[in-house]
Formats: structure tokens, sequence, C-alpha cells
């Protein structure tokens, strides 16, 4: 009669304890489902059809959400380390959200982490997928884990993705001199396989960004189609400052980002000022926004992304300042630092600068 109760009570363990496979089970679930999403978005033959593929687009919080409910039990144990990652690269929604007054499951992995992990050889994934979510204590965990983890290609990824962090901080000299030191390290490294890709593509990533995407340098070129299906080209507005603005209907702080940018375009009325958006959404959703005066400046549609991976924009929405050579003068979020930049550069004579990058080089 004792067996009964502890059979039982084995059971129950068991069926609210998270399992590796049921883990991955959600992962793959997700991203073939993704893969496949995108797939029907590039290959459909009309602009309805893209519509209604783009509609299909695979729930991400519900996914994380799978994901989080197999691994929560166990954050102590090191193989949650590789599906947290997962999370924090593929649901970071789901990975900030907070339910019902509790911690978000970011904040319960960090400290998972500092409590249980810093030195485990399965740690390197999270350092790189920490950096798609916000956290304060990031940087500083990253530096702990470089210091105390015995593992060189952890070590890599510890250090690259301090670099990710400081390119987010700003472009000034002081954080620019961290960040190289940081990819120096990452690049000597052991490469260390991360999700789809690894820390040495991830750095030479952030090298290009380095290179081709910091203020002082020519933007790259690229082409796509507006709403009416017509192609143009980014340097088409060479000789113009350009206002470049990466943005979609769901994106935090839509209403006043729209609003801001309307009252730009509005104030530039009649100057040698472009403002060019990029957006994401599905082609309906950018007609109907246009339609209806919401927005009232040129679109590129990018509802695959293809001009957002150039630019590799990791958050919406997001701005690049270009004087009249295409040259670029501000990176970061809409707000007055866009505006005081555009009305600076149309009072500035613009040097003579290189050719552009063409997309693709």
């Amino acid at each position: 009669m004792k067996l009964i109760p502890i059979i039982l009570a084995l059971c129950s363990t068991l069926s609210f304890a998270g399992v590796p496979e049921r883990a991955k089970q959600h992962t793959r679930v997700y991203d073939l489902a993704y893969e496949t999403w995108i797939s029907d978005v590039r290959t459909a033959s009309d602009n309805d059809a893209q519509n209604a593929a783009w509609l299909r687009r695979p729930d991400p919080v519900a996914a994380g959400k799978s994901v989080w409910d197999e691994i929560r039990n166990d954050l102590a144990e090191a193989w949650t380390l590789e599906y947290a990652a997962w999370m924090f690269t593929n649901t970071p929604e789901a990975a900030v959200a907070n339910q019902e007054g509790q911690p978000s499951p970011a904040k319960l992995i960090r400290d998972a982490v500092e409590k249980h992990h810093l030195q485990s050889s399965k740690v390197g994934p999270y350092c790189i997928a920490l950096t798609h979510v916000q956290d304060p204590r990031g940087m500083r965990l990253l530096e702990i884990i470089e210091k105390e983890n015995p593992n060189a290609d952890v070590k890599g990824a510890a250090a690259l993705g301090q670099a990710i962090l400081h390119r987010r901080l700003g472009d000034e000299k002081h954080g620019m001199y961290h960040r190289q030191e940081n990819l120096k390290q990452a690049i000597q490294a052991p490469e260390l396989v991360v999700g789809k890709t690894t820390t040495l593509e991830i750095a030479k990533d952030e090298i290009f960004r380095m290179l081709q995407l910091t203020v002082g340098v020519r933007a790259p070129d690229f082409r796509g189609v507006d709403i009416t299906q017509k192609v143009f080209s980014l340097s088409e507005d060479e000789g113009k400052v350009v206002i470049l603005f990466f943005w979609h209907a769901l994106m935090p702080a839509h209403d006043q980002s729209l609003a801001l940018m309307k009252q730009y375009q509005e104030e530039f009325a009649g100057k040698e000022v472009a403002i060019l958006g990029v957006n994401m959404d599905n082609p309906l959703t950018l007609r109907k926004l246009t339609a209806d005066g919401t927005v009232n400046w040129r679109n590129f549609s990018d509802s695959t992304q293809k001009i957002s991976k150039l630019y590799r924009i990791e958050r919406w929405p997001y701005v690049y300042v270009l004087d009249q050579n295409q040259t670029i003068r501000y990176v970061g979020e809409p707000g007055a630092f866009v505006k005081i930049t555009a009305a600076d550069l149309l009072e500035q004579p613009p040097a003579k600068m290189s050719p552009p990058l063409s997309e693709g080089e």
C-alpha cells in the first residue's frame, strides 16, 4: 500500500518536470513553421498571395511559452541552457513577458546562470542569446563568465556578447575601443556553434557593422518596391538628406514613432530632405496606413526583410540619417536627434565620399 503514494508522487513529479526531448520538439515545430512561412512569403505569386501568406506567420509568443513550460522547473540543469538561448533568440517577446506579477523568464534564467552555470561548458550560446533581450545586468554577467569560465570557446562567446552590447550603447570612442578589444578576443577563441550559425560568423557580421554601418561611412545602396510595386533605390535620393526609417505596425511606441515621422515629413516639406521608410508589414497593411493618412512618406515594402537584414536591423523602430552623399551621420531610435541631425546637415556642404557599397557586396 505504501508503494501506491510513492508511484503517484513520482508520476506527478514527472508530469511537471521538463524533458529535453519535448523542448527540442517545440523548437523544431516552430523553426519548421517559420521557415515554411518565410518561403511562402518570398515565393507568393502576387500581392494577394503574399498578403495571405503573411497572415499565416507562426506565433512566437506561444512557441516561447511552450519551451518555457518545459524548462522553467529545471533551470539548475545544464540542458536547459540550449533552450533558454533558443527562446531569447527566436521568441524574445516570450522571454521578457511578465505573467501575474511574476519575474520574467529572462530574469529567472539569468539568476539560474549566476547561481549554477557560470563555469558550464554549455553556457556559450546563452552569452550570445543574452544580447537579444534588454537586461541591465547583462554586460556584467558576460564579464564574469569571460573571467571565470574555463572553456576558451565560452570565453570567446562572452567577449562577443560584450562587443554586441557595446555597439548597442553607441559608437563613442570609449565604447568603440572596448568593442574592438572584445572582437579580437572573440575571433581568437575557438569557433562555437550558436543555433544555426557560429561565433565566427557573428563576429564577421559585427565587423561588417563596424566597417559599413557606423557613423562616417557611406550607407549600403539597395533597391526595392513601394506599395505601387514601382522599383526604386536608395541612391536615387543622393543629393538630399535622407531619413531612413525602419518600422512595422506592431513595434513598440508605434503611434508615437509614426506621428513623429509624419511631423518631420510636414516640417521638411519643400526642403532637400527625403524620408524613406523600410516597412516589414505585409503590403496590405502598408497600403491601408498610407491610404488613411497615417503614413505620408514613401516606403520600401520589405515584408521578406531583405533590406532590414542588409542593415542588420535588430529592433524597431530604427533610423539612419544620411547626408547628401549618403554618408551615415546618425544611427539610433527616432527622436529629437533625428530632426536636429537632418536640419544641421541642410546647412553644411557635404564632403566628397567614395562610391557606396552595393547590396550583396
